[in-house]
């Protein structure tokens, strides 16, 4: 299991640079391109590794995977408190940004320039 643990870690390390890297698939898209696929081809080696293990376990069925086939049910799944974070994000906005805005607001009339 260490080993297919291990393939499914390389295959995420893969994917989070890929999606960390903001302007690589723009500045660099075949390098992205390279290493997404061969995240892909590592997480597909981790299947076939566990499909034998479960198969020498004696398990034969299809695994049941949790239905994620949409946001809304990939967020329940991990447990997203999404009506909490919802509610933060709307007292964000109503408290903090105003404030963050006058102050730049103040801070910007001193630099003497006419935005108009």
């Amino acid at each position: 299991m260490k080993e297919i643990l291990t393939d499914i870690r390389h295959a995420q390390w893969r994917w989070d640079y890929a999606a960390a890297a903001h302007g690589g698939s723009f500045h660099s898209p075949v390098e992205i391109g390279r290493t997404v696929s061969t995240g892909i081809t590592i997480a597909q080696e981790g299947r076939i590794k566990l499909a034998r293990l479960l198969a020498e376990l004696g398990f034969n069925d299809e695994v049941p995977y949790p239905d994620i086939s949409t946001k809304a049910k990939a967020q329940e799944f991990i447990g997203l408190p999404m009506e909490k974070l919802k509610e933060e994000k709307q007292e964000f906005k109503e408290n903090l940004v105003p404030k963050w805005l006058e102050e730049a607001k103040k801070r910007e009339e001193g630099w003497g320039i006419n935005y108009n």
